[in-house]
């Protein structure tokens, strides 16, 4: 045992050694120096190394429970919760009819218990009454198949309708929360991944957006070269999406594709800053404001969210696939970790995991159970690649819906700690541990830093 305890100091001291000379990296063309004021690391103590929290739906839950499900989430050490991302029926129950009580209650009873709160915009779900007076609202396949109530993420952003109704709950959201010191930042959305839109409003602001980009329809004839195959366009509204399910053999022009691509990052970006932008005007400069990308995203692009302080990730490295055999189905890809955290934090220099998985999930092919031991090791690469804070999807196991096969920390009695909950305590206790031994003045041992630079300089001549 005092063997183990030994090993556990020095992987933690490795870890705390990694994560305090971490240099901010912005390889993501971030222009210009970044002022005290602006520099999103003045959101996070130093000294507390790297926060770990977790997700609760109060809306999801008898009301009854609240108090026990929080008060037992800060008593197995989490430091914050996150609220709200996918309640906006219950926020706005009518059009224009708000009701915010039951929140109220909530972050009432998380500030009772010492628990802080993400707050987070309830946009990604739009309520029936909305698709069913305004259906077009919503996104449209390359079918041509337009989605409709009963799921997640089913919005057309480009839609001016939707944007107004995003406006009026970000607005309502920000005054009533914007200055609540219990609420330290907000997450806006939820996983945008900018998927393609071929509804009439994404059309239209297609075509909006490459009469921005080329000024003249002769010039974007010239680039498209639109001579081949007399694809040329007189005006801007004869162009449509390029759509590949309505063609069989030939291939669409690359240059169209590509710029729809391009369209449809920046429509999604549009959309995210337009929320962010409207937090601002009404909330405190102490909260921060982010959203939660999956992984490494490849739809949207993360660097056009530039009104937000710092970009986000969620983390599901276990999803039914067996990239290096062995027992690897149950632990995940190595590199899934370092790499977003790489990808997010040279974006603005601070990044974290808005959402770790806890254990088994439901979504994919296969949904096996987790390696024990694995969700430490995860939120350990975390911390060792700098993120500022954990997060894990979901404290309580759901009883039912579209993800009720979804592990949370808690199992489906609500009390009783899962495997993956286990580890999370354990982290925590690791966090406490690595606290006591923090030293702002500390400096990497010259023995170390000669070791890093003669590593480095064979990595050079190896042509590694």
């Amino acid at each position: 045992m005092s063997n183990h305890k030994t090993l556990t100091k020095i992987i933690l001291a490795g870890l705390l050694m990694a994560s305090c000379n971490l240099t901010p990296v912005f390889a993501q063309n971030k222009k210009g120096a970044v002022s005290e004021k602006q520099n999103p690391q003045r959101f996070f103590s130093k000294a507390n190394l790297m926060e770990i929290g977790v997700y609760y739906y109060p809306e999801q839950w008898p009301k009854e429970q609240w108090e026990r499900d929080l008060k037992n989430i800060k008593k197995l050490g989490f430091e914050f919760t996150h609220f709200a991302e996918f309640a906006w029926t219950f926020m706005e129950p009518e059009e224009g009819k708000y009701d915010f009580k039951w929140l109220d209650d909530a972050l009432a009873i998380a500030e009772k218990q010492g628990l802080k709160v993400i707050m987070c915009t309830p946009t990604p779900t739009p309520p029936a009454w909305m698709g069913e007076k305004y259906p077009e609202i919503y996104l449209v396949d390359a079918s041509g198949r337009r989605r409709e109530h009963g799921n997640r993420a089913n919005q057309s952003v480009s839609n001016e309708k939707y944007r107004e109704f995003v406006a009026k709950i970000v607005t309502e959201l920000g005054k009533r929360y914007g200055n609540n010191k219990n609420v330290i930042g907000w997450q806006v959305d939820n996983e945008p991944g900018a998927p393609d839109d071929f509804s009439p409003s994404a059309q239209k602001g297609f075509q909006k957006w490459l009469k921005a980009k080329y000024g003249t329809i002769e010039k974007l004839n010239a680039e498209w070269v639109a001579s081949f195959w007399s694809i040329r366009y007189n005006n801007f509204e004869q162009i449509a999406i390029p759509n590949a399910e309505i063609y069989f053999e030939d291939k669409l022009s690359p240059h169209a594709v590509l710029d729809f691509k391009r369209f449809t990052a920046d429509s999604q970006a549009e959309y995210l800053n337009l929320q962010a932008e409207i937090l601002r005007k009404y909330i405190d400069p102490k909260q921060w404001i982010t959203t939660n990308y999956t992984n490494v995203v490849y739809g949207a692009d993360p660097r056009k969210t530039d009104k937000m302080d710092f970009a986000t990730y969620t983390m599901y490295p276990v999803s039914g696939r067996n990239n290096l055999g062995g027992q690897n189905f149950r632990m995940g890809h190595p590199n899934k970790i370092s790499e977003a955290n790489d990808y997010y934090r040279s974006i603005n220099g601070v990044t974290g995991v808005m959402e770790m998985q806890p254990g088994q999930v439901n979504w994919a092919s296969i949904n096996p159970q987790l390696l024990p031991g694995t969700v430490h090791m995860w939120i350990s690469q975390a911390f060792g690649g700098g993120c500022s804070f954990t997060c894990t999807y979901r404290y309580r196991h759901p009883l039912g819906s579209s993800e009720m096969y979804h592990d949370g920390i808690v199992g489906t009695d609500g009390v009783t700690l899962t495997t993956g909950g286990k580890e999370f305590v354990q982290s925590i206790e690791d966090m406490k541990l690595l606290r006591k031994e923090y030293n702002p003045k500390a400096v990497i041992p010259q023995e170390i830093e000669k070791e890093k630079q003669d590593s480095y300089g064979a990595t050079k001549i190896c042509g590694i």
